[in-house]
Parts: C-alpha cells; structure tokens; sequence
C-alpha cells in the first residue's frame, strides 16, 4: 500500500545481511497472502537479483514465489522444473506445486495429472486437480485413494466437497467400498449437504445416513449416551485408542494439550471433565455459538463452496479456516458469503462412531493429563 516506501527498503538491503532480507521477503509473502498478481516494486529486479544467489535457508525460494505473484514467466518454468525433479527435496517439490495453484499458473491440467502418480507429490496433485474442476480429478481421487495415508485422505475429501460434481463421485465411492464409509466425516457430510443439490443430499443419506437429528431428539440422544458411558463403562475405556479418535475427528479444529487445529477453541482448559457438559457440546454444537466460531458458507467464483471459520480479513483478502486447510482469497472472487447461526463443528459426531470408539474418545476427553500414543502400526507403500 505505500509502494515508495517498499521500493526504497527493497533497495536499502541490497546489501543487508541474508537473515534481514529473509525477514523482508517472508513480510511481503505474508502481506500478499491470497493475491493472484500484484506489481512489483521498481527496486525488486535488483534486490531479487541479490538475494537469489543467497544460501540463506529459504530466501531464494521466497523471492521465487514472488516473483510468480509479480508475473514473471521464467520463476513459473523455473517451478515446474522443481515439480518434476525427482531428485529434488519433497518438500520443495511440494511448496512448488502450491506455488504454481495459488498462482493460478496456465496449462496446469496435465502436469497435476502426471504428478498424481507421483508418490510424494500424488496428495498435493489430486487436491490441485479438485480445486480446479478438472473433469478428471474425482475419478483420479477415487482411485488413487487406496493408496494415501490418514492425513492426506483428509485434505482430498475436504477438497472433493467443496464441488457437486466430485461429492458425488465421493458419494458413490462410499457406496462402492472404495472409500470407506467412516472416512467421511460428519462435518464433511454437511459442506456436501451445503451445496443445495437435493439429488446428491437423497444419495448421501441412503449410503452415509442422515446428517442432523431433529432438535427435539437432541435430549434423547445425549440420555442415551449418558445411560451407556456410565462410570463404570468409562473404567474399562482404551484411553490410548481414544487419543487416535481424538486425532482422526476432532485435532483437525482443536487443540488439546498444545497439539491440533486452531479453528475451534482449545479444549485443554475447558470443562470437558464434566460428562454432562461434554454431551451438551458435542451433541448440540449449535446450542450456544460464539461470535468467532460461527460458521461461514463461501460460495467462490470459480464454483467452489468452502465451509470454515472467517480469520484475518483485509481490504482485499479474507482468509477461511477449513477443517483440513487455510485459504486466503482475495474478495473479489467471493459470489456470496453466508454465516447461519451455527457451529462450524458438526452434529452427529458420536454417533457416526462404534461404540468402542465414542467410549475412548469421551474418556480421553475427559482424563486430566496427557495419554501417550500407542506404538505406530507400519504402513504398507506402494
């Protein structure tokens, strides 16, 4: 917003040690953050020039990325030739490819199809390719879905539900088999229902189930878990395996013992050792709603629906917090914006798990100390 200024910093560390220009170049990315383009500042050849040739950790790879915000074409080839380097760092190969998507980079398609059989950059890929509507993209995730682990199965179906066409892709993959009918969460169950296709709510219910109870069996629902998570129930809990549900359902959006997701209050100092109070809120998220945790509907442009949290708003960009991402996106490609009085945590959580399951996870909820993991089971690579 004060280019004069900027310019004349940019020019002031040409000569500045690498650890100052590193500081500037990560100000400005985070300044720019959800920008498509932006002009460059007439002292930034010069001072990219400098820094590039820096082997300070990270600083030739930010002045990179900036100069894909600034247009310049050779800083796109160069990331497509750091995308295809099988011999490069993965998680280089990684931030390239994000780089490129957030960039808007033309001819896109078919490099993120290539790189779907890629096995460090496959989940990073097919998110790309959903974000996108590439025709192709739900089918590459249904069948490649076998073969990613826990975290990026998460990030692929939070990108397959932000579009009709690919939910309901996702929707028959349940139905199918191919993707298991557990992985889909209630809070993704309901952006599926938040893209208003009547057809595809019918199909959800008859292979996933319904997503919200009536308000009037609320009351009934938490008796009944509070009949069977007696204390004695509660005694014979695997506290360990409560800690893995925690992970799966719920570190997405909370944090918990300094561990999980920020869109969701940390629930380290809640009240959650109360049974009572912990059905209250996970069986009637909505009940009482504050401001900062009210969901919002973002319908983008593009087609996209996103369902988060509303976080660092500006002039130009808003940021949503996802359950599986943070999207800066600039307003202007925002074709509305809907906050219902509701929580972005979603009803039917106990419910869609096994009983085994809602026991350890209300157990650990409510122990007052920190369990430890059980040890890693391997998983098997392709």
């Amino acid at each position: 917003t004060r280019p004069a200024a900027l310019a004349a910093l940019l020019q002031g560390l040409e000569s500045a040690p690498a650890t100052a220009q590193s500081e500037v170049v990560r100000g400005l990315s985070a300044a720019l953050r959800g920008w498509r383009k932006a002009p460059a500042p007439v002292t930034w050849a010069a001072f990219a020039t400098k820094a590039s040739a820096s082997s300070e950790a990270g600083l030739a790879d930010g002045v990179r990325d900036l100069n894909v915000l600034f247009g310049d074409g050779r800083a796109l080839d160069e990331l497509r030739s750091v995308v295809l380097d099988t011999k490069a760092d993965p998680a280089s190969r990684r931030q390239a490819l994000k780089t490129l998507l957030n960039s808007d980079a033309p001819q896109l398609t078919p490099l993120l199809k290539q790189m779907a059989d890629d096995n460090s950059l496959r989940p990073s890929a097919l998110v790309g390719l959903l974000q996108l509507g590439a025709p192709e993209a739900a089918a590459l995730a249904t069948s490649r879905y076998q073969w990613l682990g826990l975290e990026d199965r998460s990030a692929v179906l939070g990108a397959m539900v932000t579009r009709s066409a690919a939910a309901r892709a996702l929707v028959e993959g349940v139905a199918a088999g191919t993707i298991p009918r557990s992985d889909l969460t209630p809070f993704q169950a309901r952006q599926i229902v938040s893209l208003n296709d009547p057809a595809l709510t019918r199909r959800l219910e008859e292979v996933w189930g319904v997503l919200r109870p009536a308000d009037a069996d609320k009351r009934r629902v938490i008796a009944q878990f509070r009949g069977k998570l007696s204390p004695e129930a509660l005694q014979h809990a695997d506290l360990p395996q409560g800690r893995i549900v925690f992970n799966q359902v719920c570190a997405a959006c909370h944090i918990m013992y300094g561990e999980g997701g920020q869109v969701g209050p940390d629930l380290t100092g809640s009240g959650r050792a109360n049974l009572d109070y912990l059905l209250d809120n996970v069986v009637d998220p909505s009940a009482v709603v504050p401001a900062e945790y009210r969901m919002a509907i973002v319908t983008l442009k593009d087609g996209r629906v996103l369902n988060g949290i509303l976080r660092e708003p500006t002039e130009r960009t808003v940021t949503v917090f996802t359950q599986t991402d943070r999207v800066t996106i600039e307003r202007s490609s925002i074709e509305s914006l809907e906050q219902p009085n509701q929580s972005l945590m979603p009803e039917g959580l106990l419910e869609a798990l096994s009983p085994d399951q809602a026991r350890d996870l209300v157990a650990y909820l409510m122990h007052p100390r920190q369990i430890p993991l059980p040890p890693p089971i391997p998983q098997v690579k392709q």
